[in-house]
């Protein structure tokens, strides 16, 4: 390992991964820092929690082949950043100082925790990687009783998994409806269902008040509304937050994440933010794994001398659970500046969202062949006679 690098990148996830390749397109004689804080080659993180029940290889997920980053002259390296130094444009990477003309930081995001004595070593499970997914398959006990807080994408995925897996299964989500940020009343709906045939237990408006165990060890949850659920394990999916510990240390500008101008550039003109740790204007945190790739390769461009900007992009978001297919991109359920024209056939269903008779937004569920068609649709802004003459 170098003692200065041309480029440093602090994580190694889709924006990392995004930013060094970028960077090769503009600057193929620079060297390139980046650092994984995880026991893996880099891997596509949404893949885990679809993967838990099948299990998978070490590397079996790995964005690129270690081989890749030989040969672009990559220099992959664990650890982890316990120091940034803007003034003197250096990072403490294992007690060592490194130096770099520009940096980047990927830190991603972390797990939201709920208030609890408890943790992985008595049953309490955090799910945010491939490690986590990893302890749960190897300390599964089929018939156990496990209960997934949180009502999201990757909650509805791991409830499935464990059902998979051969566990009693209970959901507790706050808010009314599941995938409440992303589905419309009907769609939920269709889901519920679809999870209720499969005996999972669903509870809707739960907001937990306290968590024990009991004295055969199973866990109590206490509800506010005086309700309980006993069970063996807990996996808590209620969301991330940017990981923030070095950017704050370092005292650059932080909010939600990392503040950063359209250039991705943060209140330091070398270092740069991509990904779900960073912070857009009007206080946008992307928080989805496309919109990280681009952030990642705008990041790397920059930092190679080129003068790029990120626009808010609607990027889609899809959900797979027990052979049924759900699809959604910025959707306007509550926006009376939009029409909203539904259309059920053929156990398909789909909801448009057109403005100015231009398509801006769907929902939809089990038409998986069109989805790129219909995604690429909203991209374009489609007319709403081209749309409901092929889908109407």
């Amino acid at each position: 390992m170098l003692n200065f690098y041309d480029y440093i990148i602090i994580g190694a996830g889709i924006a990392g991964i995004s930013a060094a390749e970028t960077i090769l397109k503009y600057d193929n004689t620079g060297e390139i820092l980046l650092i994984n804080n995880e026991d893996r080659l880099p891997y596509k993180r949404t893949s885990i929690s679809k993967r838990l029940a099948a299990g998978f290889q070490k590397e079996e997920l790995a964005l690129k082949p270690a081989d890749w980053f030989n040969d672009f002259q990559i220099n992959l390296v664990n650890g982890k950043v316990n120091e940034i130094d803007p003034f003197s444009k250096s990072i403490l990477l294992n007690s060592k100082t490194i130096y770099w003309n520009k940096l980047i930081i990927c830190t991603g995001s972390k797990a939201t925790e709920i208030y609890s004595t408890f943790d992985q070593a008595n049953g309490l499970l955090y799910f945010r990687n491939a490690a986590d997914a990893d302890f749960i398959r190897e300390h599964n006990i089929v018939n156990e009783h496990i209960v997934i807080v949180g009502g999201g994408v990757q909650g509805i995925e791991l409830a499935e998994q464990m059902h998979v897996l051969g566990n009693k299964v209970s959901l507790i989500h706050h808010e009314q409806y599941l995938m409440n940020k992303h589905f419309d009343r009907f769609m939920s709906s269709h889901l519920l269902e679809i999870l209720q045939n499969k005996r999972i237990d669903i509870n809707l408006k739960s907001k937990i008040k306290s968590i024990q165990k009991s004295d055969n060890q199973q866990f109590i949850i206490e509800f506010e509304n005086s309700q309980s659920l006993f069970c063996d394990k807990i996996i808590v999916n209620i969301g991330t937050k940017p990981d923030l510990e070095i950017a704050l240390a370092a005292g650059l500008h932080t909010n939600k994440g990392i503040l950063v101008n359209k250039s991705l550039q943060t209140s330091h003109p070398d270092i740069y933010a991509a990904g779900d740790v960073s912070e857009h204007e009007n206080g946008l945190v992307t928080g989805l794994w496309h919109a990280a790739e681009k952030q990642g390769m705008i990041a790397g461009a920059n930092a190679a001398g080129q003068q790029f900007t990120f626009e808010k992009i609607n990027f889609r978001l899809k959900l797979n659970a027990f052979d049924q297919y759900y699809f959604s991109m910025n959707p306007q359920i509550n926006n009376p500046d939009f029409e909203s024209v539904v259309v059920n056939k053929e156990n398909k269903y789909y909801r448009f969202f057109f403005k100015n008779n231009t398509l801006h937004g769907l929902l939809m569920i089990n038409d998986k062949d069109n989805a790129k068609q219909l995604e690429q649709a909203v991209r374009e802004e489609k007319s709403k006679v081209e749309i409901l003459n092929k889908y109407g």
